[in-house]
């Protein structure tokens, strides 16, 4: 299941990676308003802390 959740951060990430990618080089043609800009830097910011919480606490685990 934690490899599913990992997945799945991971997608999100990549997505939103993706998304600011194409406004970056759309420029002032972007439809994306500042504040989807910052929730997908935000996506992407949390998604990669989450994602590397969840690589060294498994190594941890007691289950």
């Amino acid at each position: 299941m934690q490899t599913t959740n990992l997945d799945m951060i991971n997608s999100a990430v990549q997505t939103a990676k993706y998304r600011l990618a194409e406004h970056r080089a759309q420029g002032q043609n972007s439809s994306l308003s500042i504040f989807q800009v910052a929730r997908l830097m935000d996506a992407v910011r949390v998604g990669e802390a989450k994602g590397q919480d969840n690589a060294r606490s498994g190594s941890f685990s007691l289950n």
